[in-house]
């Protein structure tokens, strides 16, 4: 594994004593006195390695599943926001837990952390847990709590069980930490590098009383706290069986393996596909309340040889309560290769770690440094983030016809729409939540089929969006409606799965207390694929009772109409939001990308969408130009239409301001996209051409998205849901069309600040591709 700071930050790295970003040096400086076990057996049988491989899967699985089983807490019993992992003595990963992925990044830097700076003093020995939630030492955010249990055998450190969990309160600023007037760390969660929390098998009392004391539900962060100790003690006990069964060595020889193989899987992969450099970038809105930003995200991945490399230079600088830490922006690159490179090597993360370079920009949204707010990056950088290496990794494996079944287009919540509210229960007791009907996000369409209406996303395998009656039963609150949401999916070829929405009030209560904190809602965040369009944005809409009585409220499911004055669509960041009983306050999830040229969709299933309520019969002619007659398509009215269709765009588009000159006669060599293939003219230049068309678009060193016609359309353009971002910010944002020149086809989207330079998002190395396919 290889992580490393740009140089020019290498003098810049701490904040009074506070890492900017803890990048493990190659080397672990650790203490004489902790001794690491290395010994593993020089060779083991294909029988024991297959039984030992899934022991260990399992000892993981039973980890996780002892803390959910232990946790009081809903975001642990639904949404499964945790994950436990094993790993190596010097804290390479043997195994992540099939549960929230973000964690997968986190765990293995507070081992290296605890190594090199605790080694020593206190001293790590057996029964000894350290616990911490420091973001700049390797949390998603203050809420996301880390624990670390060394496993020895004969006095020396055999390998690590960790966990990270989600806990509903730690106290700071507001309840449940989302705080969208965080101007920095100090009005959040307090956050801990890494203490000792249990001592030779003995929870030491001030920690516990120290952790508990700061949360507005003590009971609750104790529970959790159990929760984590007993897993971590359940797997350790585990391992310890295995190793007292098998042997030392042969348990240490299995983890290598699982290591290597899970290495060698993603070498193999990763040398399908060309050398070259991708990009993308979305946008971020409003940093505080009364804000009127636009923040730009940028993501880049080059390949070279063996290594990936990812960087997020062009990244605005950090502000406000929109910042990621550099931990948060590393699992989300992780969610994505392993959910696409690696699906099939049962989460065995540090095999592809160890080909991967992360190069973070200290000072910007997606790196910030101390004295940040960070809180919220959790639910809104971090998943812009996978959205943004969604379609990096997606383009680059678009290029092996080996991998083009291994991804999908984004998925829904690439901007978690975050509901954070407390206050009494209808008991009297003491609440804080955050709703978790979101983990039925839907899945992004595939290369061969659409996506899954409310499938919830890869990167988080095992959550479960609860149901109605628990949480009116755990909150003080009444739904109206809870569905998915006719319009939702992204257009394409193919479509993205229907997201989710709710409608609820307060109830038996006096109120209750709301913090917005979000994005992607004037804006989407989950850009679609080869002309597919991005998933819609969030939604969050309220209107107040006025006097109107509750029955007549519930009498009435249908969505909030903006259009009615009494409605008002709710900014991303509103602090302290009182909701009374029979306010009404609706949330749609912001959904799943599309892929391919809407136009190009079969038109007997946009007749069948139209059937099921996924799409409307206005949508169907509006996005994909599919005329009905009754229940079937008209056949001959669609493909009038269709044409028409074409025909207008490239009317109102702009000419390409590059242009291919060369002596055509171009030879097909092979795929590069769903709407781009790489060719070789008369003259031997490679050159990208328009599968819509067959033409040579530019040569290969060029940018395809300035050999396209281009048609600029306002943001509301990109999805029937999608709103005029004027409302909020000052930026005019675009929604642009790349057009095949010939044809009108949509070649590629994007959503861009009016005025910035069109995104060169795939380049490939000339050298790579004539070795690959000749000259």
């Amino acid at each position: 594994m290889t992580e490393t700071l740009p140089a020019a930050a290498a003098e810049a790295t701490r904040f009074d004593g506070y890492l900017d970003a803890y990048v493990p040096p190659a080397r672990l400086t650790i203490d004489p006195s902790v001794r690491l076990h290395t010994e593993a057996a020089d060779a083991i049988d294909p029988v024991t390695y297959e039984v030992l491989r899934h022991n260990l899967w399992s000892v993981n699985e039973e980890h996780g599943i002892t803390m959910l089983r232990v946790s009081g807490s809903p975001i642990a019993a639904f949404g499964c926001d945790f994950n436990p992992c094993l790993l190596t003595e010097d804290a390479e990963f043997v195994y992540s837990g099939p549960y929230l992925q973000f964690f997968s990044s986190m765990q293995d830097l507070n081992v290296k952390w605890i190594l090199e700076n605790r080694s020593a003093n206190p001293g790590i020995g057996p029964g000894d847990m350290f616990i911490a939630n420091d973001p700049w030492v390797g949390t998603n955010h203050q809420l996301d709590v880390m624990l670390a249990c060394p496993v020895f055998h004969e006095g020396a450190i055999f390998c690590w069980v960790t966990n990270a969990l989600h806990f509903a309160d730690l106290g700071g600023g507001v309840p449940g930490g989302w705080n969208p007037s965080g101007q920095t760390w100090f009005e959040e969660p307090p956050a801990f590098q890494p203490i000792k929390l249990m001592e030779g098998g003995v929870m030491r009392r001030d920690i516990e009383d120290m952790w508990c004391r700061r949360s507005r539900l003590p009971d609750l962060t104790a529970l959790d706290l159990r929760a984590v100790v007993a897993g971590a003690q359940v797997a350790a006990r585990r391992i310890e069986g295995l190793v007292a069964r098998y042997g030392a060595g042969v348990v240490k020889a299995a983890m290598r393996r699982i290591v290597a193989d899970s290495h060698q899987l993603f070498c193999d992969r990763i040398a399908l596909i060309p050398d070259g450099t991708w990009r993308e970038r979305v946008y971020l809105e409003i940093a505080n309340p009364g804000d009127r930003g636009m923040y730009e995200l940028a993501l880049t991945m080059r390949k070279e040889g063996g290594t990936l490399t990812f960087d997020s230079e062009g990244t605005d600088p950090q502000v406000g309560a929109i910042n990621v830490t550099y931990t948060g922006w590393r699992g989300a690159i992780m969610c994505v290769i392993n959910a696409f490179l690696v699906p099939d090597s049962l989460y065995a993360v540090g095999g592809p770690l160890r080909d991967i370079v992360f190069r973070p920009t200290p000072g910007t949204i997606l790196n910030a440094s101390p004295p940040a707010a960070v809180a919220n990056g959790s639910g809104i950088g971090v998943e812009a983030t996978v959205g943004m290496c969604n379609n990096l990794v997606a383009r680059a494996m678009d290029t092996a016809p080996q991998l083009r079944r291994m991804y999908t287009a984004n998925g829904g919540a690439t901007s978690w729409p975050i509901v954070s509210l407390g206050g009494l229960t209808q008991r009297g007791k003491p609440f804080q939540n955050i709703f978790l009907d979101f983990y039925a996000a839907p899945l992004g369409a595939f290369t061969f089929r659409d996506g899954v209406d409310t499938g919830s996303p890869y990167w988080m395998a095992k959550t479960v969006a609860p149901n109605v009656e628990q949480n009116e039963q755990l909150m003080p609150v009444l739904y109206l409606w809870q569905s998915e949401v006719e319009d939702s999916a992204g257009a394409g070829t193919f479509v993205g799965g229907a997201t989710i929405g709710i409608a609820f009030t307060a109830h038996k209560t006096e109120s209750v207390l709301h913090q917005v904190a979000t994005s992607g809602v004037t804006q989407p965040t989950g850009p679609g694929l080869y002309g597919g369009m991005p998933g819609p944005p969030n939604a969050y809409r309220f209107r107040p009772a006025d006097g109107e009585p509750l029955a007549d409220i519930l009498a009435r499911d249908g969505r909030l109409d903006l259009a009615d004055d009494r409605v008002r669509a709710l900014s991303p960041k509103e602090a302290n939001l009182v909701q009374r009983p029979g306010d009404v306050y609706e949330v749609i999830c912001c959904g799943a990308a599309g892929l391919g040229d809407p136009l190009d969709r079969d038109p007997a299933l946009v007749a069948q969408d139209v059937a099921t309520m996924r799409f409307s019969a206005a949508a169907a002619e509006e996005l994909f130009g599919v005329v009905l007659d009754g229940d079937a398509p008209d056949a001959e009215r669609t493909a009038r239409r269709r044409s028409d269709v074409r025909r207008e765009r490239l009317a109102r588009a702009g000419a390409p301001t590059v242009r291919y000159d060369g002596p055509g006669g171009v030879r097909a060599l092979a795929g590069i996209t769903g709407a781009l293939t790489l060719g070789e003219d008369a003259a031997g230049e490679l050159v990208l051409c328009s599968r819509h068309s067959g033409e040579p678009l530019c040569r290969v060193a060029d940018n395809y998205r300035e050999a396209c016609a281009r048609l600029d359309l306002p943001i509301t353009a990109s999805s029937p849901l999608a709103v005029d971002p004027a409302e909020f910010v000052d930026a005019e944002m675009q929604f642009r069309l790349f057009l095949c020149p010939q044809t009108g086809s949509v070649i590629e989207t994007e959503v861009a600040r009016a005025g910035a330079p069109v995104l060169h998002d795939i380049a490939l190395d000339e050298t790579s591709l004539r070795a690959r396919y000749g000259s």
